[in-house]
């Protein structure tokens, strides 16, 4: 069992290189694709439901430090994705605005996001459903390595906001909403 489980490791490592490969390609080839579950492209898909969000309210929501939205922010800030705004309230607390410019960055990101998904064109839906319950179970049995981290609330709080401004995309059954730190 010990010889299976060793294989499985090292196939997962081998997926998780091919999709950061697939993903830094697009930066190397001129096309700035932003990945729509990681970083500044995680920022843009929260903002594309919700586009003006204080960023106390966002750092919650993606469930990241103060320190990396800030930085993440940034960036946005000057690549001109966002503005950013003293709250009328309370001059120390921001609020954050989607750009034109930044809702074109996180269209784009959808119609790559579809690309991205391809791989999985090989598994049939019932194949899709009992893959996505397996990472589900081992997901599980990873979090339950950190019992200070309240994964569920974070995964509730997401979904509610989610709920509330509307889906963007469908989830396979049993597929949980997976905002990653």
């Amino acid at each position: 069992m010990n010889e299976i489980k060793t294989t499985i490791i090292g196939q997962l490592q081998q997926l998780q290189m091919l999709m950061y490969r697939n993903t830094t390609s697009n930066y190397r080839s001129g096309t700035r694709m932003h990945d729509s579950h990681r970083g500044q492209g995680r920022v843009l898909a929260m903002l594309k439901i919700k586009p003006e969000i204080s960023q106390r309210e966002l750092t919650y929501l993606i469930g990241m430090r103060k320190q990396s939205i800030a930085e993440l922010l940034a960036k946005l800030e000057k690549s001109c994705y966002i503005t950013r705004e003293p709250l009328e309230e309370d001059k120390r607390a921001m609020m954050i605005k989607l750009t034109e410019s930044g809702m074109a960055a996180a269209d784009e990101a959808d119609e790559n996001a579809l690309e991205s998904v391809k791989p999985f064109d090989c598994l049939n839906e019932e194949e899709l459903a009992k893959f996505s319950e397996y990472l589900n179970r081992i997901i599980t049995q990873y979090e339950e390595q950190f019992p200070n981290e309240d994964f569920a609330g974070r995964r509730k709080r997401q979904e509610d906001f989610m709920s509330l401004r509307g889906r963007r995309h469908r989830r396979m059954p049993g597929e949980r909403f997976r905002g990653r730190p």
